[in-house]
């Protein structure tokens, strides 16, 4: 799942996941997320920091209090970088800060990495 307010972001995500073979969902806000979540749970969570409404620090936040989702990795997937992004991030629950613009291939590794870290 990935989510960001760019309509143009997550088709690119899209994309690459697709073409890596892997099932895509998008979500363009912070609450769709966490209500396509309640119905289903995702291996992998992309989420983008800076959206209207609830940024992606609060979406994590939100999404974390779902049980279901205790065990799912969350990556923040933002143009944010600083050292205070990362730690306000991480201590929202997130696993992994990627930085954008990101290159796909490195984006794909990341996200083999986490949806594939059970099976180590």
């Amino acid at each position: 799942m990935a989510v960001d307010d760019q309509a143009e972001t997550l088709l690119l995500i899209q994309s690459f996941v697709e073409s890596a073979g892997y099932a895509f969902i998008g979500a363009r806000r912070g609450r769709e997320a966490v209500t396509l979540t309640d119905r289903m749970v995702p291996r992998l969570i992309l989420l983008d920091v800076q959206m209207p409404l609830i940024d992606g620090f609060e979406t994590c936040r939100l999404l974390r209090t779902n049980p279901a989702l205790k065990s799912v990795p969350i990556a923040f997937l933002t143009a944010r970088k600083t050292a205070e992004d990362v730690t306000q991030g991480l201590s929202a629950g997130g696993n992994d800060f990627i930085v954008k613009p990101f290159d796909p291939d490195k984006l794909l590794e990341r996200i083999d990495y986490w949806v594939n870290r059970r099976s180590r």
